[in-house]
């Protein structure tokens, strides 16, 4: 489902490795139950591939979330044949650095496969005992002090489901432990991205909260030089399974590394992201940009979003009931207005919020969207953050992308106003003339929703509450990119428009055949296969992209509907209450 488009690497000249791990599919032994492998294992695969005769010795690999983890896992260890690295939409460790203290079932699904068209997680060939919870190897006394303190939770207490995963560990002991460590937040080992030694490309859509914290985790922490390293953020949305887009970007940055073709991708400014708003794509030297020009909207009481702060604290207020009273989402709402030009967001967004509760405990849910003259919205930036675990680590935090600790929650003070720093995905949007930003502020997800009635959705908060909004230093921090401000020389309006087509097991490996291939490519507008000898000389699309910033376009559709991602926020015809 994830190992990539098999039919598209191996014509073009690939051996396309997709082992199982121990004792999972055609492979013997016995290993660790569930979708990785281990890290050794992966090495040995890695110097095996590259001692056979059809290798000329280097390898690649490739592929989305579990294989970007076994990724993650393999390269520090420095295999001495492993020649770069593809890690699309990767989860660097539940999510590297970012913690918001909301339990996510998201993670529960994907094991199960009901996150999308993916498989669930796979079992071994053998006979074998799952896991017991970490939590059982505590003394019984304490494990039936912590079972009891969940089980009184309300937002357990009231949810049936998640209450009998507490209630019966071992009905799925992942669960059972992820929810307990979510009372009891502990730090967690991070990825050592910085030894990463060899090119890597990594990858996200936008506003997709399994992958992007994750890939932004590693872009910030990889130390590598700009001409070994790749970002590449693609449209919103969770991305199609089996796994088979953007395979034209893979196989250039492939043929680079491992072959030495020359496919002028090494000339490439380093940052390639999807622009909402207008749905086109664009190459950056570096993210976030330097051109920034980072900007307070402050909210305004009457629902207002403006640079200027408010004049005055006239506080604002919203009631959310415990949902399994009232199941529908209440919010309030700030917006700028239409806007009289065009406005580009482009980098970490942060939204930092001076409010009251009524209880010692919330959580805080905030949506960015661009909202078009006929009312549609399309989802630009989300964060989500639970009061209680609002401290900020000061020393790994920046003004815009707080980082706040796993460590043990601290009760608000009921009606004390508290700043709450919420952090928020990057993102690059322009919001078009005329086009306004709103900020929702709510605290719950939509039930009813689809996603809703699957089951995925961040733990509700089971208490009625109020929550005050407070004026005056409360805002969101937006990166601005000025127009027509130039980029390493080039003018930054200069955003492509492409015409071209898109294109279980723990780790997907490269390794370059001897024999050469014709690389093809397809054109989603002509459905036909154009050769080497069609397509403009690698050297004029390297040049038009250091002249220009633009790439005159032998990939996938990027001009999009402008309709695309419009419609409601959290139901297709269910608004949000406000």
């Amino acid at each position: 489902m994830e190992a990539g488009n098999y039919t598209y690497t191996v014509p073009r000249g690939y051996v396309h490795v997709i082992p199982d791990p121990r004792g999972i599919g055609s492979s013997e032994g016995y290993g660790k139950p569930g979708p990785l492998g281990q890290g050794g294992d992966v090495y040995d695969v890695i110097e095996w591939i590259a001692a056979q005769p059809w290798s000329n010795g280097k390898v690649g690999m490739m592929g989305p979330s579990a294989y970007s983890i076994s990724q993650a896992m393999v390269a520090p260890l420095r295999p001495p044949h492993l020649t770069a690295l593809h890690m699309d939409e990767g989860v660097a460790g539940a999510y590297g650095d970012y913690f918001n203290g909301i339990w996510d079932t998201l993670m529960y699904h994907i094991a199960f496969g009901r996150h999308g068209n993916d498989s669930a997680f796979v079992t071994p060939n053998y006979q074998y005992t799952p896991t017991a919870p970490r939590y059982s190897d505590l003394p019984k006394q304490e494990l039936d002090r912590v079972v009891q303190e969940a089980l009184n939770t309300p937002d357990i207490r009231y949810n049936t489901k998640w209450y009998s995963y507490i209630a019966y560990p071992r009905k799925h002991p992942g669960t059972f432990d992820g929810i307990l460590d979510s009372l009891h937040p502990k730090p967690i080992p991070l990825p050592k991205v910085e030894d990463f030694n060899i090119p890597t490309m990594v990858g996200t859509p936008w506003v997709t909260r399994l992958y992007i914290w994750g890939c932004f985790y590693t872009w910030d922490h990889l130390q590598l030089p700009n001409d070994k390293k790749r970002l590449m953020i693609y449209p919103p949305g969770f991305p199609p399974r089996p796994y088979n887009l953007y395979h034209e970007n893979i196989v250039r940055w492939f043929d680079h590394w491992l072959k030495g073709t020359a496919t002028g991708s090494e000339l490439e400014p380093p940052v390639k992201i999807f622009v909402m708003g207008i749905n086109k794509w664009k190459f950056e030297n570096e993210w976030p940009l330097a051109r920034t020009e980072w900007t307070n909207y402050y909210l305004q009481p009457g629902g207002g979003l403006s640079t200027e702060p408010a004049k005055e604290d006239k506080p604002e207020s919203f009631a959310q009931p415990a949902p399994y009273k009232d199941p529908n989402v209440y919010s309030i709402r700030y917006n700028s207005g239409p806007l009289r030009q065009d406005l580009e967001v482009s980098g970490p967004v942060a939204l930092y919020l001076d409010a009251a509760i009524d209880k010692d405990d919330t959580n805080w849910i905030v949506d960015l969207v661009d909202v078009d003259p006929q009312g549609h919205r399309q989802w630009v930036t989300t964060g989500q953050l639970k009061a209680k675990f609002r401290a900020v680590d000061e020393t790994r935090s920046k003004p815009y992308r707080p980082v706040h600790p796993r460590q043990e929650p601290v009760p608000v003070t009921p009606g004390e106003v508290v700043e709450y720093r919420i952090a928020m995905m990057d993102t690059s949007v322009i919001f078009q003339e005329g086009h306004s930003m709103e900020l929702i502020i709510r605290n719950q997800d939509d039930l009813l929703s689809r996603l809703g009635t699957w089951g995925v959705y961040f733990l509700p908060f089971m208490q009625d509450v109020t929550h005050t909004i407070h004026f005056g230093k409360s805002h969101l921090v937006l990166p601005v990119i000025p127009a027509g401000k130039i980029r390493g020389g080039r003018d930054t309006q200069g955003v492509t428009e492409y015409s071209g087509g898109a294109c279980g097991a723990p780790q997907t490996l490269f390794s370059r055949g001897k024999s050469c291939a014709t690389l093809e490519h397809h054109s989603a507008t002509t459905g036909a296969d154009v050769s080497d000898d069609a397509r403009p000389d690698w050297w004029v699309r390297a040049l038009a992209v250091r002249l220009l910033g633009v790439d005159p376009g032998v990939e996938f559709l990027s001009r999009l509907p402008g309709d695309l991602f419009a419609g409601k926020l959290y139901h297709p015809d269910r608004p949000c209450h406000t």
